[in-house]
């Protein structure tokens, strides 16, 4: 395979072709996707996607039988690995020592020194309990710490792999809104996660895979805005569907009990749609806006691409 050089100047990693084998067994193949500077990347897949496996790549844990991988237009060196912080499962903190003491050892680990322990746990809203035995902490709060740990060196660059799993909905809470903070403050992240509603409450932009394959990437608002749903209802629902028959930009109509749910392309809008009805002495009794999840999507996306599999 000849692979090209025209990686994107403002990406923060730039994948071509990567490829990871276990015998017969293909767990990434032929993987190309960009992660721009400053996005939170969402990477989608069931289990046995090969989500895990990418990121060992990239950590430069696992190494891949073909293919490439670049930070920051850099092939991949210690220096460059200085500038990611990663959480692929919750560090082994000492339960006996406090949040502050096992910070300590964990700056002279990464060699970067123990001047942002304080900026990170308030960072992560654990300040106020940094003496305190890490065995006293909920889940949650241990989940806090270990990206806390990651925060440690400044890196431009968060890797996390399931950062809410197993926490319970007041802890997803706390982390959705850590990586929000974490985000606004410029830093790139990429974030494997299988909850679907986080993801989209977080992510710019996301990937699907499908055994080891890259079946979808884009942005999240532009695949939940590409079409449009509405609810409607007029007390001449025959002269309604006639109308919306006609009506520009329509991809689907089905009928529910008393009203009728449409398909619009991206581009229409409540008010157009309206709009439209008026001029044909047609006044809704009903005009109510369905919104597309990720969730969704995603299950559509990796049903048309098992299907085109065959």
């Amino acid at each position: 395979m000849v692979y090209s050089n025209a990686f994107q100047l403002n990406a923060a990693l730039s994948i071509e072709g990567l490829t990871k084998k276990y015998g017969r067994i293909r767990a990434v193949e032929d993987l190309s996707l960009e992660v721009e500077e400053g996005s939170v990347y969402g990477l989608l897949g069931p289990n046995g996607s090969g989500k895990t496996t990418t990121l060992g790549i990239i950590l430069g844990v696992i190494r891949p039988n073909a293919g490439l991988y670049r930070w920051f237009g850099r092939a991949p060196d210690a220096a460059i690995r200085q500038k990611i912080g990663a959480l692929l499962e919750i560090p082994a903190f000492y339960p006996y020592l406090s949040a502050e003491q096992n910070l300590r050892i964990t700056a002279r680990i990464k060699n970067c020194g123990s001047s942002r322990i304080a900026e990170v746990l308030s960072m992560v809203n654990l300040y106020d309990r940094r003496r305190d035995a890490y065995r006293s902490y909920s889940l949650g709060m241990k989940q806090r710490l270990a990206i806390a740990a990651t925060l440690l060196a400044d890196p431009p660059v968060l890797i996390l792999d399931e950062p809410t799993n197993g926490l319970d909905p007041q802890g997803i809470a706390e982390i959705r809104q850590l990586i929000l903070r974490i985000a606004g403050e410029g830093k790139t992240i990429l974030l494997a996660s299988h909850i679907l509603d986080e993801v989209q409450k977080v992510c710019s932009h996301f990937a699907v895979l499908n055994k080891g394959k890259k079946v979808f990437s884009g942005r999240v608002d532009e695949v939940l805005s590409a079409d449009q749903r509405f609810e409607v209802a007029s007390r001449d629902m025959e002269s309604l569907h006639a109308a919306l028959a006609a009506c520009p930009g329509l991809l689907q109509m089905e009928k529910a009990e008393r009203s009728y749910i449409v398909r619009l392309n991206g581009q229409a809008d409540p008010a157009e749609l309206n709009r439209f009805l008026f001029d044909r002495g047609i006044s809704l009794s009903l005009l109510n806006p369905h919104r597309s999840s990720l969730e969704k999507e995603f299950l559509r996306i990796l049903s048309e691409s098992d299907e085109a599999a065959g």
